[in-house]
């Protein structure tokens, strides 16, 4: 099936490669210290990360639509509980690309994040498909 075809391909450790929030590239030293684990439908953010949607939580994805669409909602933090858009992409499977509404906004229609916008795009490159700590 589709769909876990998708969540096994995003099952892994993720290294930040590239970030812009609202227009404005992330600064390289935050984009490095930026790991991000996913286990099927639930992610985490370990506590040196500077960079992310919230520091754990739970996803759902929808590969049928185009592009893909992703859901992330917040177990903890600020934005407990409110949910966050998304669109992504497997461009290959060691690499990765999410666009990313506000909490509680719109879903992005494409990979852009312009200033204004308060979109969020994330390229990601895989470290490894053991989860570890």
């Amino acid at each position: 099936m589709l769909i876990e075809k998708d969540y096994e391909a995003l099952t892994g450790r993720w290294q930040l490669v590239k970030s812009i929030v609202d227009g404005k590239p992330v600064p390289e030293a935050d984009v490095r210290q930026t790991v991000l684990i996913t286990d099927h439908d639930e992610f985490r953010f370990p506590a040196d990360a500077r960079v992310g949607t919230a520091p754990l939580g739970k996803f759902t994805i929808d590969p049928t639509t185009t592009p893909k669409q992703v859901d992330s909602t917040a177990l903890v933090g600020p934005d407990k509980g409110k949910v966050t858009k998304g669109i992504y992409e497997i461009t290959d499977a060691n690499n990765k690309r999410a666009c990313w509404g506000k909490p509680g906004g719109p879903r992005p229609t494409d990979f852009e994040s312009r200033p204004g916008s308060g979109q969020t795009l994330q390229y990601w490159s895989l470290i490894s498909k053991e989860l570890g700590e």
